[in-house]
């Protein structure tokens, strides 16, 4: 009984926890590859392989992450929904944070292509109702390239622009 009561609950920390968890490592990353960006620091093998190819290293891995992580959350609500058959309201938590869940997947996916599409070499999106955060590959955003990106993701978000951020990741 403790379970159907609590499972959503106990679903949606977890979710936001691995969303936090998702976002601390983006952030992580991206100020590791400032402060490691001096000539004196020798590149690892993430950097090694986005210097030869475009579109790996830094934002393959943070693909990878981000799947695995969805792919746990699926997983817990998975769990969730199949535990929760006979309570309704559980069940209908469960769905709803289910399809909440793989519509962020959907817009993350788009405004990556359509960034791409803009003439950027790589993108990478988490989206969460609140928060967008945007890391393009490129050394530096000037005003111009800035408002091409977030016109995107307004468009296909709906957030206003104060809960958007827009880094280079070159």
């Amino acid at each position: 009984m403790f379970f159907k009561k609590y499972g959503v609950i106990i679903v949606a920390a977890l979710l936001l926890a691995g969303a936090v968890y998702l976002n601390v490592r983006m952030e992580d990353a991206q100020t590791a590859g400032i402060k490691d960006g001096g000539e004196d620091a020798a590149p690892g093998p993430a950097e090694q392989a986005a210097q030869t190819e475009p579109g790996t290293g830094y934002f393959e891995y943070f693909r990878n992450e981000r799947d695995a992580v969805r792919g746990t959350e699926i997983g817990y609500l998975d769990e969730v929904i199949a535990a929760s058959a006979s309570d309704a309201e559980t069940l209908a938590e469960a769905q709803a944070q289910k399809l909440a869940l793989v519509d962020n997947m959907e817009k993350e996916f788009t405004i990556e292509s359509l960034i791409k599409a803009k003439g950027f070499v790589d993108a990478a999106v988490t989206f969460h109702k609140g928060s967008v955060n945007v890391i393009v590959d490129c050394e530096e955003l000037n005003d111009e390239k800035v408002a091409q990106i977030l016109d995107i993701v307004q468009r296909e978000t709906g957030e206003n622009a104060d809960h958007i951020k827009i880094m280079p990741g070159g």
